[in-house]
């Protein structure tokens, strides 16, 4: 919607005001008022009854951005729902590896939810009779699994051979926290961890002879457990990939993961000239 302009009297600094449209995302502030936003103008932007506005994407994103620099004053009149964006889910870490040898990973962290509104400058007044709201944190990926155990065994000539063992799956994708437009998602599962067996997992092979390469067959003595020179051979396969946290809704944590997001977030050094009332939901400026 167009903005107004309306000069107060003699002497008294311009009002200029907008309303946004219903479904507008990513707002800033002084892309709305242009010229107006720096210089000394009493600037009032309205959200309506019924309208909800947004930060979209996973990245942080706030619906409504007041940059620095700016003159005069503004009013945020909001009647409607102001909603931050989701966090994003962190990723599955990696499983444990045997050959070449690597440990277990954790799991990515969560990142927070955005917040609903983001200022950097002084003389902004938040007039709320309607809901303003953080998004939901995104949930932990989840942690690799461990590799199985591998045992020595002899086969019928004496000649040492490693029974390899399986290696760890990996953990799963943690989910996304809820946001403008977006659901929060339920982390995914975990792989399962690899069998020792020919083929099983990038360079596996079920047992190799010390100080060589692994062979890319199969050992009867492995696969059976058969017993020489006083040695059993055995294999275990590795475990499964822990399960991602799920992502939180509007103004909760993700699982053991990212925080909800503000409702208002506040710049350093900068304060409100007023204390909202309304509904807010999220963590506190």
């Amino acid at each position: 919607m167009p903005m107004q302009q309306m000069f107060l009297g003699l002497g008294a600094a311009p009002s200029v005001e907008h309303t946004v449209s219903n479904g507008d995302t990513n707002l800033d502030v002084s892309t709305i008022f242009g010229s107006d936003f720096a210089a000394n103008v009493n600037k009032i932007l309205i959200i309506s009854s019924g309208h909800e506005i947004g930060g979209t994407g996973t990245g942080g994103n706030r619906a409504i951005t007041v940059p620095s620099g700016m003159g005069g004053s503004l009013d945020i009149q909001n009647a409607g729902t102001i909603s931050g964006s989701g966090g994003a889910g962190g990723s599955g870490g990696a499983g444990q590896n045997t050959y070449p040898s690597s440990a277990a990973q954790s799991g990515g962290s969560g990142a927070a939810g955005g917040s609903a509104i983001y200022v950097a400058s002084a003389n902004v007044t938040i007039t709320n009779t309607g809901t303003i709201r953080g998004g939901g944190g995104g949930g932990n990926g989840g942690s690799g699994g461990a590799s199985g155990y591998g045992g020595v065994s002899f086969h019928a000539h004496n000649s040492p051979f490693w029974c390899d063992s399986g290696d760890g799956g990996d953990g799963g994708n943690g989910g996304n926290g809820q946001g403008y437009g977006t659901s929060a998602t339920n982390g995914t599962s975990g792989g399962g961890g690899y069998q020792p067996d020919a083929g099983a997992g990038p360079g596996r092979s079920p047992y190799y002879a010390p100080g060589t390469p692994h062979w890319n067959t199969v050992s009867p003595y492995c696969l059976a457990g058969a017993a020489g020179g006083g040695y059993s051979g055995q294999w275990v396969s590795g475990s499964s990939g822990g399960t991602g946290g799920n992502g939180g809704a509007y103004a909760t944590a993700g699982n053991s993961g990212g925080a909800a997001g503000k409702y208002i977030e506040l710049a350093g050094g900068i304060s409100l000239a007023n204390t909202p009332s309304g509904t807010l939901q999220g963590t506190a400026p």
